[in-house]
């Protein structure tokens, strides 16, 4: 029972993460060399929660792992709900603190998203 719940766990990640594979769309500009990338946010973060779920079913020895993750899921989440239409693509939110000289700050969304791929 234990084995077969485990599996669903991990069938259900894998299938977010396919999921958001799909998602991720890239565009290359006619005539130029420059390339875009979108990645939806939501569908992001829900992947993180997942994550949480299965840091949660391992125990107490992943929970500074787990605080880790869950305050850069926060961090982004803030951020999006600032302004969804805006930050619905995670690009959008790097090229935002980018332009405004924010993104290496360690309290920034840059960094909870580099740390969220990791």
């Amino acid at each position: 029972m234990k084995r077969k719940r485990e599996t669903e766990k991990r069938t259900e990640l894998s299938s977010a993460i396919e999921e958001l594979s799909m998602l991720a769309k890239v565009d290359i500009s006619a005539g130029e060399n420059l390339t875009t990338t979108h990645i939806p946010t939501k569908p992001f973060l829900h992947v993180c929660t997942l994550i949480l779920q299965v840091l949660d079913k391992i125990g107490p020895t992943m929970a500074v792992l787990r605080q880790d993750i869950y305050q850069n899921i926060q961090r982004l989440e803030i951020l999006c709900e600032s302004d969804p239409a805006k930050y619905s693509n995670l690009i959008e939110v790097l090229k935002k603190e980018e332009s405004e000289g924010n993104a290496r700050k360690n309290s920034s969304c840059s960094k909870a998203f580099l740390w969220l791929t990791r």
